[in-house]
């Protein structure tokens, strides 16, 4: 009994030193009260890059397109015309009511024209107009401050004749 004794107890002083000397865990309650301050932290590798990429601001300021840009335009049935773009913006927008427009013209008399109103970011353009009663369209550009280039897509009766529409503009004479 002595022996078995000297072990429970030997065992015992075992267990109790593993748990001084070995790092214990921190416990903690669930607190429902909301109204503590919030000063909890968290992180994660590429946590913070991709937080700043998500902001606003890490997408640099828009690009400078204000002025008068022209190049050319394609279409699936119309072939290679003309573009011109007029644009007024403030800051990352372009500003419409008349102040900012688009003319597309082809060689075979096809045109559409219209004013123009939408977005500026630091890599392109997003826009939108009416050329006409039931001829919506909407267009996107990536570039830069010397070049764009991109898609219009027409809608409504539009659509019929103007399909797959790409332009390529740069800045030029107004």
């Amino acid at each position: 009994m002595n022996l078995a004794k000297t072990l429970a107890v030997a065992a015992c002083a075992a267990l109790l030193s593993t748990g001084v000397l070995s790092s214990a865990h921190r416990a903690y309650a669930q607190n429902a009260d909301d109204s503590l301050p919030d000063t909890g932290s968290w992180g994660a590798p590429g946590a913070s890059a991709a937080d700043e990429a998500a902001s606003p601001d890490s997408k640099g300021p828009p690009i400078d397109i204000e002025g008068c840009w022209d190049g050319d335009v394609s279409d699936k049935v119309d072939g290679i015309g003309d573009a011109f773009f007029g644009f007024t913006q403030d800051g990352k927008k372009i500003v419409g009511m008349g102040d900012s427009g688009m003319d597309l013209d082809w060689p075979d008399s096809s045109f559409a024209e219209s004013p123009i109103q939408g977005t500026v970011s630091s890599k392109g353009i997003e826009f939108k107009g009416q050329a006409g009663k039931g001829c919506p369209f909407h267009g996107t550009g990536k570039g830069d401050a010397s070049e764009l280039s991109g898609k219009i897509t027409f809608g409504g009766k539009c659509a019929k004749f103007f399909k797959h529409v790409r332009f390529s503009i740069s800045p030029g004479p107004c």
